[in-house]
């Protein structure tokens, strides 16, 4: 419109000489374009703002507390706006995008009284990739682990950075166009008997929860193999082209291509651990199993690491998942359900383990979520509470699978226009009280 003269290119011409004049930089700004747009995000609090919509359910929302907060400083902090039943008392960690000095991811602790007590200003020392990441995990100590920036890090409970996780890079992918979660550290992170899971690019890796050293590695390309061996074919996929993984191609010299291929078409997004406690609920599970989501292949699959058997899988019930988890006895999964002739659909399911059952638990957008790509949730089978990260919106929202909401928290940092938020766990006050007596 603006090349051409076309009606309203008035309108346009302001932001478009900022962005032409962006593009060509100042004479004396030596950096490329892409270094210039990187810090440009990077330093500016505000970058992953959204306007939000209002949440569906008449609800009063009051100012959070912030009177005893101690952490490092955030800007606009009393904007944020919470909704809490009184007759909860626990406390919530919630990860998202924070105005912090020198970044804007982070974490906070908020009590259901609206008491924002704790925060954590998450910074690598390289960043890898813009975005925070949906990854947040607790240790049984309290230790933190995100994948912020595209970097595994963990701070102490009382802010202390403990390490960042180590990260490789293939010489043989050198000068290639790879998707941007290749050589990053991505999605979700599970914490499980002393370690963190997690993807580095198409690789799930357990890294010790004290030093970050990575214990193991189970690349995604060797499923393929072990897959084929039990005349399983369900790594191929359809696009606009055909993509096959095909038995003679699985050798070393395409083994970097492939994984390459597989990181970007199938694009893996959690790995759960079966634990022990939740062992004796499954038939045919054992503690250890791994629980993986590939979201563009709509697959959810088991998986043993000491036998290399697929256990058990579910094509097709689910359409671009998110967060697939063992609960008692049945696996839940955060259903984005994007494509749905109703439109954007998300919901929280349950999948049969003996049978095909794929079954409602919980509509989203009751709350108001509508969220395409992304998305976790924590469900508490014993209470049947449901917490939520509302990434679209910059809103944490907690309540019972009847939709009756219980706590609500709005990042808010100006009218009509929130933060975005990527996680949130639930922490008795037991534990909170335990871990803080250790910090100053």
């Amino acid at each position: 419109m603006v090349y051409y003269d076309i009606f309203p290119h008035h309108l346009f011409m302001p932001p478009f000489r900022q962005v032409i004049a962006f593009w060509k930089g100042h004479p004396a700004d030596n950096r490329s374009f892409v270094q210039r747009l990187q810090d440009g995000l990077v330093f500016n609090p505000f970058a992953f703002a959204v306007s939000p919509s209002p949440f569906p359910m008449q609800l009063q929302f009051k100012p959070v507390a912030t009177s005893s907060y101690r952490g490092p400083s955030i800007e606009s902090l009393d904007q944020a706006r919470y909704y809490s039943d009184p007759s909860r008392k626990e406390y919530f960690l919630i990860y998202g995008s924070f105005a912090f000095k020198d970044t804007h991811w982070g974490a906070i602790l908020i009590s259901t009284e609206g008491r924002i007590v704790r925060g954590w200003s998450i910074k690598p020392q390289e960043s890898r990739w813009l975005d925070g990441g949906i990854g947040l995990a607790l240790s049984k100590t309290g230790d933190l682990a995100t994948n912020t920036y595209g970097v595994l890090t963990s701070y102490s409970w009382c802010g202390e950075k403990k390490w960042e996780a180590k990260q490789t890079k293939s010489l043989a992918l050198a000068g290639r166009e790879i998707p941007y979660d290749y050589n990053v550290y991505h999605h979700d992170i599970t914490y499980h008997a002393g370690r963190f899971y997690t993807f580095f690019g198409s690789e799930i890796v357990s890294v010790d929860e004290n030093t970050g050293d990575v214990m193991e590695r189970i690349d995604l390309v060797e499923l393929i193999r072990w897959a084929r061996d039990q005349d399983l074919a369900i790594f191929d996929v359809h696009f606009s082209r055909r993509i096959v993984f095909k038995d003679k191609d699985l050798n070393k010299r395409n083994f970097n291509s492939l994984k390459v291929k597989l990181a970007n078409s199938g694009h893996p997004n959690k790995v759960d651990i079966l634990s022990r406690d939740l062992a004796d609920s499954f038939d045919g599970f054992e503690e250890g199993d791994l629980l993986i989501s590939m979201r563009n292949m709509n697959l959810v699959f088991v998986f043993r690491p000491k036998t290399s058997k697929i256990l058990w899988y579910r094509c097709g019930l689910t359409s671009l998942q998110h967060d697939p988890t063992f609960q008692r006895g049945y696996i839940a999964v955060f259903d984005n359900n994007p494509f749905a002739n109703s439109g954007p659909s998300p919901r929280i399911v349950t999948l049969g383990v003996k049978d095909h059952t794929r079954s409602t638990l919980f509509d989203l957008r009751t709350w108001g979520i509508t969220i395409r790509m992304g998305g976790n949730f924590e469900l508490d089978d014993g209470s049947s509470l449901l917490m939520v990260s509302d990434d679209d919106n910059g809103r944490a929202v907690v309540g019972y699978l009847s939709g009756k909401p219980a706590f609500i928290f709005e990042n808010r940092v100006g009218r009509g226009k929130n933060l975005r938020l990527k996680n949130i766990t639930r922490i008795s006050p037991r534990k909170v009280e335990e871990w803080s007596s250790r910090c100053n």
